[in-house]
């Protein structure tokens, strides 16, 4: 990302936070931004691997699938309305949101796609992608010919 001083004068700190933000995770994110249904998702980066964990309340885990599919992450999951009412129940309102959901991730091109966990626990999907050991430097030796 490269900017004027000038530019940055004119421009609010949030909106080049937020660029430098989506500069930085950009790997992680597809081209469509988190919708209403979509879990919110927070990333954590360790020397070894990549930590993902997605808020899933009220979602059971048998509703949820993980899947690593031509270098995206695809995170889908349904919150199913509970359909038990009993005598007398008047719904007012429901604000809560049900149905199926999805969110997709590119994944960073140091990411060992067979090498992927996922952990659910109260209401928390974790995902944990490792990270492919880098290579090493290699001497190449010159021949004359």
């Amino acid at each position: 990302m490269t900017m004027s001083l000038t530019t940055l004068r004119r421009r609010p700190l949030t909106s080049v936070f937020d660029e430098m933000f989506d500069e930085l995770m950009a790997p992680f994110l597809s081209n469509e931004r988190r919708g209403a249904n979509t879990p919110a998702m927070n990333i954590v980066e360790t020397s070894d691997s990549y930590r993902l964990a997605f808020e899933l309340p009220g979602v059971k885990m048998e509703d949820v699938s993980v899947q690593v599919d031509e270098g995206q992450l695809v995170v889908s999951a349904e919150r199913r309305l509970e359909t038990e009412k009993r005598e007398g129940d008047n719904y007012h309102r429901v604000e809560h949101r049900y149905g199926r959901f999805a969110r997709s991730i590119s994944l960073p091109k140091d990411v060992q796609a067979d090498r992927v966990d996922a952990v659910y626990r109260d209401g928390v999907l974790t995902v944990t992608l490792k990270k492919q050991e880098p290579s090493a430097a290699r001497h190449i030796e010159i021949r004359a010919e």
